[in-house]
């Protein structure tokens, strides 16, 4: 009588099963993370409606807030990777037969998330300081990572769907959308709000919108074609 030794794990299977592990293991430092530092997630939340440019002095706010900040805007990149690359996963734009290709091609998503953060990181520099004073951009830059760092929480939703349902994909892709233009249009909104009662407020929302969100849309876009064609013009990915 032949033993039954089961189904056998391919590497595309061991591929997911890595990403989830890598998943859990990040929503499990959160929590740890939040409960530790829940009056600097609190303040994170206050800091989205923020309309003073100057805070309470004496407000008492307890937590590691270079750790809580560098770990909330860590997790939103990671989680904007992943999303990127399970929707060009379940599309067929990328595909992988092994766990190194998938983590190549993860790794090379996420280098581009945060060089396009980078950028973004400087380009708002160079602009708040030229055409905005001091409080006022740094109320901006304040609101702006509030709102970036609610973003990155708010993917654990169309993450897990796209982790753990492979064949209704299109709900959690509009789900990822919505969320990221969501948050674009509470940042617009917001630097409407703080910049355009300024002298040169309208030329600086201008130069947001041209500049820093419709043209790294393109450069994305482009990034994502480039990508594409390399995979398939790669051996080592087929």
């Amino acid at each position: 009588m032949q033993e039954y030794i089961g189904i056998p794990l391919d590497e595309g299977q061991l591929a997911e099963d890595v990403m989830l592990l890598l998943l859990l293991g990040l929503f499990l430092t959160f929590s740890v993370v939040f409960r530790t530092n829940i009056n600097l997630f609190y303040k994170m939340i206050k800091d989205i409606w923020q309309v003073k440019e100057r805070q309470n002095l004496f407000e008492n706010i307890s937590g590691n807030e270079f750790f809580y900040d560098n770990f909330m805007t860590f997790q939103t990149l990671f989680l904007s990777a992943v999303s990127l690359f399970s929707i060009a996963r379940l599309s067929g734009f990328l595909t992988y037969t092994d766990l190194s290709v998938a983590a190549t091609g993860f790794l090379l998503i996420f280098l581009l998330v945060y060089l396009l953060y980078a950028f973004k990181k400087i380009s708002y520099r160079v602009l708040g300081f030229t055409f905005a004073g001091k409080e006022k951009f740094r109320l901006w830059k304040t609101n702006y990572h509030a709102i970036m760092r609610t973003f990155g929480i708010t993917l654990y939703i169309p993450v897990c769907l796209m982790v753990f349902i492979d064949n209704q994909y299109l709900l959690p892709v509009i789900l990822f959308v919505f969320l990221y233009f969501l948050c674009r249009f509470v940042i617009l909104y917001k630097s409407i709000g703080i910049f355009l009662n300024k002298k040169h407020g309208f030329f600086y929302i201008n130069l947001y919108l041209c500049g820093l969100e419709i043209l790294l849309l393109a450069l994305l876009y482009q990034a994502s074609i480039y990508l594409y064609n390399f995979i398939e013009a790669s051996a080592i990915w087929h």
